[in-house]
């Protein structure tokens, strides 16, 4: 994907656990207003700065570089990661920063997140995804079909597995 072909994309998804229509829009960093990046940067530090009690430099030169993808339900995020194109974090494209607000897990959000990445990813690069997913995840990752590459190791005091989709 090229810098000329940067654009936004946008695709509905009905979750029919509960009947109500979920809007994932994808936009690289260079077409996000400052709000909309707020908006991302607000549910990662909610998450992995204050919920999982650890300081880190979330934001870094990889956004910039990077699609991120946010999930709207009735305007609320409640939805977010970012894909960072292949040769930047890995030989494959990688998926991160994987993000649902606690009062909206157990409803398969998180599934339907890393579905709606993994097609995108597809769709444009060939090749395998690459992630480095939390220790307490991985049987989740493995359940998308995601193998273990390496691990466990600590990243930022938290245990994380290296794995690879095919």
């Amino acid at each position: 994907m090229t810098h000329g072909s940067l654009r936004s994309h946008l695709v509905s998804h009905s979750d029919t656990s509960n009947m109500e229509s979920i809007k994932w829009r994808w936009r690289h960093f260079e077409t996000m207003s400052a709000p909309q990046w707020h908006e991302i940067l607000a549910l990662r530090a909610s998450i992995f700065v204050v919920e999982q009690a650890c300081p880190y430099q979330d934001p870094d030169r990889k956004d910039t570089v990077s699609w991120h993808l946010a999930g709207y339900r009735n305007g609320e995020l409640v939805a977010s990661m970012r894909v960072v194109p292949p040769g930047i974090s890995y030989k494959e494209c990688s998926i991160g920063r994987v993000a649902v607000p606690t009062v909206h897990r157990g409803k398969r959000l998180g599934r339907e997140l890393m579905l709606v990445g993994m097609k995108f990813c597809r769709s444009q690069w060939q090749g395998g995804i690459r992630i480095s997913g939390q220790g307490y995840l991985k049987g989740f990752y493995e359940s998308l079909g995601f193998e273990t590459i390496y691990g466990p190791y600590m990243e930022d005091d938290i245990p994380h597995f290296e794995m690879l989709l095919p």
